[in-house]
């Protein structure tokens, strides 16, 4: 009896099982796989990119580059996934190392433990690694506000994404997402974020990202400030630079109560992005805040999941 329950939801308990693994086991940055791969993303990005061609010919190399990387890759592990005696383990193990989240928040809490105690330099050094922008100027008051930028904005890819592809196109399709935002990661450490280059991609993740961050945004302005939430959407989300992530920084700064957004600089150049929200500028004590928000949000999703299976298998 047992026995068939659990061959008939295998898939459903592996997947509980990799995020729970992520929960409690996360791999350490240095001797994870993806680690290796903004390594050689980097790489072939140096050597593809060049500043001197013209705006057509880094649109095509993109192109090419990804298409080459993702179709030998993922022809690999769709003929694994195929021979497999139990290709639900395989897409098991695929889901553990796409997801990002519990290393990235013990990262976060410790950046904003570290500017409480005034050590901007450490902080600094921490944060780099998390962002494309440069650092080495950010006040305390930027440290934090960059720090909860990228803290929601990976969740939203590194978690949320991933799981909303997973269930609904399966491992390959969610491990062809992960290394697009590796790449993306990679090639943006040298590339500026304006660059043709970098345009195939952007172009990309925002059509797989669509719904699922909607969906994550909605889930937090339903959480608090709702209305609020709604109307810096309609305000500052609908005209951001790039929608997913206004609406998510929208209401994100809304439920928090915070100003998000606004300019950056990359490579000595700065870039006025809009600024979101009107209320005070974040400080250290809003990070466990943010994390707050974000982990009722996954819960509530992992229980619509369990309760969706529970329904099918009625």
């Amino acid at each position: 009896m047992l026995s068939n329950i659990v061959q008939n939801h295998l898939d459903f308990i592996v997947f509980i099982i990799a995020l729970l693994a992520e929960r409690f086991l996360p791999l350490v940055s240095w001797y994870h796989p993806n680690t290796v791969l903004v390594a050689v993303f980097s790489a072939m990005g140096k050597r593809i990119y060049n500043k001197q061609n013209t705006n057509s010919y880094h649109y095509l190399a993109a192109i090419l580059a990804s298409v080459l990387v993702l179709s030998v890759i993922l022809l690999i592990v769709t003929l694994l996934l195929e021979f497999a005696f139990y290709p639900e383990l395989l897409a098991g193990l695929i889901l553990y190392l796409c997801l990002e989240s519990q290393s990235l928040n013990k990262k976060a809490l410790r950046i904003a433990k570290l500017t409480k105690q005034n050590q901007k330099s450490a902080a600094r050094e921490l944060l780099k690694p998390l962002l494309a922008r440069e650092v080495s100027k950010l006040s305390t008051t930027g440290i934090i506000k960059a720090l909860i930028e990228s803290l929601i904005l990976r969740t939203a890819r590194y978690y949320f994404v991933v799981i909303f592809v997973f269930l609904l196109l399966g491992p390959v399709a969610v491990l062809g997402y992960r290394l697009l935002t590796l790449m993306q990661q990679a090639w943006r450490g040298d590339i500026s974020p304006n660059s043709e280059f970098l345009r195939p991609l952007k172009l990309v993740l925002f059509v797989i990202e669509y719904i699922p961050v909607r969906l994550l945004t909605l889930t937090i302005a339903a959480s608090k400030a709702t209305k609020q939430s709604v109307h810096y959407i309609k305000h500052y989300g609908q005209h951001f630079y790039q929608t997913n992530t206004g609406w998510l920084l929208s209401a994100c700064s809304a439920s928090l109560g915070v100003q998000l957004g606004g300019p950056a600089m990359y490579f000595n150049k700065r870039h006025n992005k809009m600024r979101v929200g009107t209320d005070r500028l974040p400080n250290a004590d809003d990070v466990p805040a943010v994390l707050n928000r974000l982990n009722q949000a996954r819960a509530f999703w992992v229980l619509v999941i369990v309760c969706i299976e529970i329904l099918k298998s009625i």
